[in-house]
């Protein structure tokens, strides 16, 4: 296998606005296994108390000739996609602490893994290749001492690219998008269609409602065509889940929060098998 090149567009470059619309354009010509997004931003000078960036970054988008969005989903999306794909999260520093820096890590995948040379994406191919990042961190209120400090969004872009002397000749390039998302009903069918414009790889399917055990929301997952006469799949929610522990790796997350006794935190995934606290200092009161 061809070893890849890493080549930095650009490290921690501190955005003016607290919320905008970040626009990049990639360069002309290369041949792109894939792209790491980097991004920090540091809490307020007293806390950040159940502020979690993921929520700051409404979507990252990989635009091809101004309108083609061959990736166009939100943070916490994106980080629960690399999450199932691969096993293991990107690292990610969630800290609720006084001035503490958040920080987390994005992979956009333009082949099936790290390397492979018949899916990736060939800059040459397009006129133009813009990333874009919607962010607001204003989502958590005004910058303030219990928020965020101002002006320290920023971004880093790494790419991880085939030398010049072993560029492939790609058969294609593989995207992820969000094409759904909605508050449903509180019960019944939902019947949804899936995009058709290109092959679908892989489907993720997630459903969040606050103090809801697993398998109650979404019970039942059916894929099928011509009004379910031709059925591809068909099964229920817990069974799904249980090849997909067996096919990933062990999942782990390590917060630094600041919780008090009734304190409620979200993951980031569901289906938790066990937790563990270790407190950095505790207030004991003596009579």
């Amino acid at each position: 296998m061809v070893r890849l090149e890493q080549s930095v567009i650009m490290s921690r470059e501190a955005q003016s606005s607290d919320t905008a619309l970040f626009r990049r354009d990639l360069p002309k010509s290369g041949s792109y296994s894939a792209l790491d997004i980097g991004i920090r931003l540091t809490n307020g000078a007293t806390s950040a108390i159940n502020l979690d960036l993921l929520d700051v970054i409404k979507h990252i988008s990989l635009v091809c000739n101004g309108n083609d969005y061959r990736f166009h989903i939100s943070g916490q999306d994106m980080f629960r996609n690399h999450w199932l794909k691969n096993g293991r999260p990107m690292p990610y520093n969630w800290t609720e602490s006084a001035s503490g820096v958040q920080e987390v890590w994005f992979r956009l995948p333009f082949g099936r893994f790290l390397g492979d040379n018949q899916y990736g994406l060939d800059l040459s191919r397009f006129n133009n290749v813009q990333l874009q990042i919607d962010y607001d961190c204003t989502v958590w209120g005004a910058a303030a001492a219990g928020t965020f400090t101002t002006g320290t969004f920023t971004v880093t872009l790494i790419a991880h690219q085939f030398p010049y002397t072993a560029r492939p000749s790609f058969r294609g390039m593989i995207g992820c998008r969000e094409f759904y998302t909605a508050v449903t009903a509180a019960s019944g069918d939902l019947v949804e269609d899936l995009p058709s414009s290109q092959p679908v790889l892989a489907l993720i399917v997630a459903a969040r409602e606050d103090n809801t055990a697993e398998a109650t929301d979404i019970t039942d997952i059916v894929i099928g065509k011509d009004n379910f006469n031709t059925i591809y799949t068909s099964g229920k929610w817990y069974n799904y889940q249980q090849v997909q522990n067996a096919d990933l790796d062990v999942r782990e997350e390590v917060f630094d929060l600041l919780l008090s006794n009734s304190a409620i935190r979200d993951c980031h995934l569901a289906n938790i098998k066990q937790a563990g606290v270790s407190p950095r200092s505790m207030t004991i009161g003596v009579a």
